[in-house]
């Protein structure tokens, strides 16, 4: 304040109450506008120093407090709370201030710190990337390496492979050969083998084994050598084999094999009754008192999508899947019938279809259904010897399912090594149907 008289050094020189009251109370509003600018001067470090060291030899004194002073001076009691404050303000400011000088130096230098760091960061970006790259390249490179090297690999076993083919089948020339000569014979001999083997379907299926030999040996083949003898003459060629066998032409081995795997007897009578089941024209007609027969259908036809039915007549819902199995094509069994068949079915049998556009209908009671091309009907009886009429027998196909003695021998041999030696039957078991997939791939 420019009215109060200091040293050199901005100290008081003179601080009694008479220098205080003329230096100070000449003007008290210069003296308010003072004492309000002191802590814009205490902020902007231009306050004098001095002056705070002083003050605190007063401030120390056990009356200088504002409870004292106001039982004396209201004024002075404000004065002293003031004095109090500000000394208390300086102080902290004193305190914060190398703070804030450090922090602002501590912010520069993380700005700095941040800066550089930016730096690098981008620089290890950018190496990022091309070490990415580069690995890409390197990973492709190796893809096309590792694709050629196996193309190589490949090429060469299929080199061997193919060398080993041709040097294996090098010797089958000859065989193949001969083989094309037995094709061209026997396709001299096919209408006479067709014509046994359709005989065979239409009536041997309701026989047993040594009827059906008998038929096939004494009655079938001579009628038909004796017929094509008399078209070719002494001198003609009879278009029959001398051994013609109906299996041979009706299916092979990898198909009996499947019939196997499916459950049927691996005994001839069995194969043949597959072979009538599998190509008659006509709904064949089980007579199987063992239940063999119909367990190999089950199997046969179990797959999901024939949708295999079985139903008994009377059964309350066999009109509705007979007629689902129609219109879909799916299989139906219909099991355990007696001597005769519900007139309903007849249509049915007889497959007494008709045509409309290009689509086939077929009457189910009163209403006409959808008749789908791959709908497969399968009737079965448990009756050993049935007596079926005339009008059944010839529009179905019996097809005798009755054991064989050999068979029963066989399924007797099989039920006693399973009782004396299960480890035996089921290694049997296993080669019989590995024996059955090896011959189905091949």
């Amino acid at each position: 304040m420019p009215s109060v008289v200091t040293k050199k050094n901005g100290q008081v020189k003179d601080t009694s109450w008479d220098a205080a009251k003329k230096q100070l109370m000449g003007n008290i509003k210069e003296y308010m506008t003072h004492l309000k600018d002191i802590k814009a001067h205490v902020d902007d470090n231009t306050i004098n120093h001095a002056n705070f060291k002083e003050v605190r030899k007063y401030i120390e004194k056990e009356y200088f407090n504002v409870e004292t002073i106001k039982t004396k001076n209201q004024a002075a009691a404000g004065l002293c709370s003031f004095v109090l404050n500000i000394v208390q303000y300086y102080d902290i400011v004193v305190t914060v201030e190398p703070k804030r000088k450090a922090l602002r130096e501590a912010n520069d230098q993380l700005a700095e710190a941040n800066a550089k760091l930016k730096a690098v960061t981008e620089h290890v970006d950018e190496l990022k990337e091309k070490l990415a790259k580069l690995t890409h390249d390197f990973e492709v490179a190796n893809a096309s390496k590792q694709e050629a090297m196996d193309a190589v690999d490949q090429g060469e076993r299929k080199l061997n492979l193919a060398q080993r083919l041709a040097t294996a089948l090098s010797s089958e020339n000859e065989r193949w050969g001969e083989n094309v000569q037995t094709l061209r014979r026997d396709a001299k001999l096919l209408t006479g083998d067709v014509l046994l083997a359709s005989a065979f379907i239409s009536y041997a299926g309701p026989f047993n084994k040594p009827f059906r030999t008998h038929l096939m040996e004494n009655v079938f083949k001579p009628f038909l050598l004796d017929g094509f003898r008399k078209v070719a003459g002494e001198d003609g060629t009879i278009p029959m084999s001398e051994d013609a066998d109906p299996l041979k032409v009706l299916t092979n081995e990898a198909e009996i094999a499947q019939w196997n795997a499916d459950l049927l007897p691996a005994d001839t009578s069995s194969a043949e009754n597959g072979c009538i089941v599998c190509n008659t024209s006509r709904w064949p007609l089980l007579i199987d008192p063992q239940l063999q027969g119909i367990r190999w259908l089950k199997q046969k036809e179990g797959a999901t999508e024939r949708n295999l039915q079985i139903v008994r007549l009377g059964q309350k819902d066999m009109m509705r899947k007979l007629e689902s199995a129609l219109e879909n094509g799916h299989s139906l069994i219909i099991e355990n019938i007696g001597e005769s068949i519900d007139a309903v079915l007849n249509p049915v049998i007889q497959r007494a279809t008709i045509k409309r556009g290009s689509r086939y209908f077929i009457k189910v009671g009163d209403k006409e259904c959808d008749f789908h091309p791959d709908f497969r009907l399968y009737l079965h009886t448990k009756l050993s010897n049935p007596h079926y009429p005339p009008e059944i027998q010839a529009e179905t196909t019996l097809v005798n399912f009755t054991v064989t003695m050999a068979g029963l021998e066989d399924q007797l041999l099989n039920l006693v090594v399973e009782k004396e030696r299960p480890d035996l039957a089921a290694t049997s078991a296993d080669l019989v149907r590995k024996l059955n997939g090896f011959t189905i791939t091949m």
